[in-house]
């Protein structure tokens, strides 16, 4: 924190000369959001601050005299009077009678520009020590909890946060608010917080880990510094406010001490929020899914069907054919567990071979948004139809279907069966790659289009006579997929009337659309496929475009490439894997589920989108 006191009280040398008690209003820090009132005291190496009974008594000075002219004198600053930091108003109680026992400890490694902080810690009921720079952390826990303050203390819940971290075991996780490493275990939980995206050793790190960035931030922006220097008209090269910087370093730092202290789960550190948008996810050891955009709750469930009328066109001894399907719809409550995003064996199954060193069971962390079960919140809705691509398991379709079921849709994903890595079925069996050890000729697509088009015949037959019914118009059907999955997209319209509008995302149609055509809606969207855009070459889509003779779209999103617009992109920006898109999969993401959208909601719903009349994203061309 030591350029904190640099920065800062360089920037008030410019323009201030006079102590700032002839402010008004008078200079004072964030108030602690808590319902506790809190009680400070002082050690002989640190201050303490606890939730207190009641808030009498004298206020902390924020610094004193001495402290003061310790830190101008350390910045060279001769012009500004020690007193301009000695008036700041506090809301700790000084020797305020303690409430509770066997509370957390958090250990701040700083000075008291992060008193604020350490306030709005023991409001929530959290003990907090506030250690100078270069405090010998060991030592200042040995006096503390050799005390007639250890009976308010729990030794088994200690935390540390600031500037630097401690290797002392007591330690259980560490937070590193912008500073520049971290000398914590590498497997005990760790949150940096600031505004660099990466910081050295974190690959090293191997337990549960985030990397947070906050936008418009410097340096100060996160200590009571930036806070006081604002009041003084300061910015210090911030765009976002200072008063908003430290509402959301209270929010997060709270966050993470409650899940890894107190063993709260908190939504807030599993995946970015719409409350704190400034704050961007650049690491992270356990991957997610964007929040769905729409105004719906979201449901998410497992159908198991059946087909008796045919065998398995890929292991011809299974005399029918097994689906696993995906059902997500608008909920009528946003309370209850998630959805499991993939099992065990299907996340091995699908990240083996991947070159990727992580646990083959990652897959499994997955923060989804769909609440497992849940009770729909709607009937006779729209239904879309996903397909995934080959090897692909259904599940790497979730963040566009649960987008979509945000916005009121019901939307059923389908698990093909021995055409992906792997999938989990009824019972405890596992359905392998049959598919895989086939030949990969012409007829081999061909067989896998057209199997998929009987497969989602079979699922709109099943799902609208089956219990979920009542949920699905059967009048408005429409279907998406990606790769293969959006390839199966024209046969399956040919063959079945039902569905009344398709898209097509990055699929070659091995198929041909024949005359007389298709005369429905369909929309194909691409990958930038050469270094100019709408570059002539994909000649499967130029001989089916010919053959659609009703309302048709062919874009092209620049910067991506074929995965970018499934959940795979948003899981190798999540864990920094390059795969060559220089669009993001988070942009590529929110560029797919706007058209997606755009598209059902003008041809299933019948209400005109302008996206779909012109290009709403820069990186998006209109190629037809």
């Amino acid at each position: 924190m030591k350029k904190t006191i640099l920065l800062a009280v360089t920037a008030l040398a410019v323009t201030l000369t006079a102590p700032a008690a002839s402010a008004d209003p008078p200079l004072a820090l964030a108030k602690p959001t808590g319902d506790q009132p809190v009680g400070t005291a002082s050690l002989s190496r640190a201050d303490l601050f606890y939730p207190a009974v009641s808030a009498l008594g004298k206020r902390k000075r924020f610094m004193t005299e001495a402290e003061a002219k310790a830190a101008l004198g350390e910045a060279g600053i001769t012009t500004i009077r020690p007193s301009v930091l000695t008036t700041v108003r506090t809301d700790a109680f000084v020797d305020a009678r303690p409430a509770g026992r066997h509370l957390p400890l958090v250990v701040l490694s700083a000075g008291p520009e992060l008193t604020s902080l350490a306030e709005d810690l023991a409001s929530h009921g959290t003990v907090v020590v506030v250690a100078g720079r270069g405090a010998d952390i060991p030592s200042v826990l040995d006096s503390l909890l050799g005390s007639k303050w250890a009976e308010l203390i729990d030794p088994s819940r200690i935390g540390s946060a600031g500037g630097a971290n401690t290797s002392d075991a007591r330690i259980k996780a560490g937070l590193d608010l912008d500073g520049t490493a971290s000398a914590l275990p590498p497997d005990r939980p760790f949150l940096y917080l600031g505004t660099e995206a990466r910081q050295p050793g974190w690959d090293r790190l191997t337990g549960w880990k985030r990397s947070l960035v906050v936008a418009g931030t410097v340096h100060p922006s996160f200590t009571d510094l930036g806070l006081i220097g604002e009041q003084l008209g300061l910015g210090f090269g911030a765009t976002t406010p200072a008063a908003r910087t430290q509402a959301v370093t209270a929010a997060y730092v709270r966050a993470f001490f409650d899940e890894h202290l107190r063993g709260e789960p908190q939504p807030l550190l599993a995946q970015p929020s719409a409350r704190y948008p400034e704050v961007g996810f650049a690491g992270t050891s356990t991957p997610y899914l964007p929040a769905p955009t729409g105004d719906r709750p979201v449901g998410g469930t497992t159908v198991y069907l059946k087909d008796t009328s045919r065998p398995d066109p890929w292991v011809p001894s299974v005399p029918y054919r097994e689906l696993m399907v995906s059902l997500f719809y608008p909920a009528a409550s946003a309370n209850g567990p998630k959805t499991r995003y993939l099992t065990p064996e299907e996340s091995a199954a699908l990240l083996a071979g991947s070159g990727l060193d992580v646990p083959p069971d990652l897959l499994t962390t997955m923060v989804t948004n769909a609440v497992a079960d849940a009770r729909p919140g709607g009937r006779n809705l729209p239904l879309v139809v996903l397909s995934p691509g080959y090897t692909k398991p259904r599940a790497t379709l979730s963040a566009l279907a649960e987008d979509l079921a945000s916005h009121g849709y019901a939307v059923a994903v389908l698990g093909h069966t021995y055409e992906n890595s792997g999938q989990s079925m009824p019972g405890g069996r596992f359905a392998g790659c049959a598919s895989c050890e086939v030949p990969h000729d012409p007829a081999f697509w061909r067989k896998l289009e057209l199997g998929r088009a009987a497969d989602v015949s079979f699922v709109l037959d099943s799902l609208t006579r089956s219990k979920w019914g009542p949920l699905i118009d059967a009048s408005r059907i429409g279907m998406a997929g990606h790769s293969v999955g959006g390839a199966s997209a024209l046969p399956t319209m040919v063959a079945d009337a039902r569905v009344k509008a398709g898209m097509d995302i990055d699929g070659t149609t091995e198929v041909p659309l024949t005359a007389p055509g298709l005369d429905r809606p369909f929309m194909f969207v691409s990958h930038q496929l050469a270094a100019t855009a709408c570059a002539p070459g994909n000649e499967p889509w130029e001989r089916d475009w010919a053959q659609l003779t009703g309302w048709k779209r062919w874009a092209e999103v620049a910067g991506t490439q074929h995965a970018s617009f499934t959940d795979v992109g948003l899981v190798a920006d999540e864990f920094g894997i390059d795969m060559g898109a220089t669009t993001g999969g988070r942009r590529t993401q929110d560029i797919t589920r706007a058209y997606v959208n755009a598209f059902f909601d003008q041809h299933l719903r019948g209400e005109p989108r302008p996206l779909l009349d012109r290009p709403g994203y820069p990186e998006v061309s209109f190629c037809r």
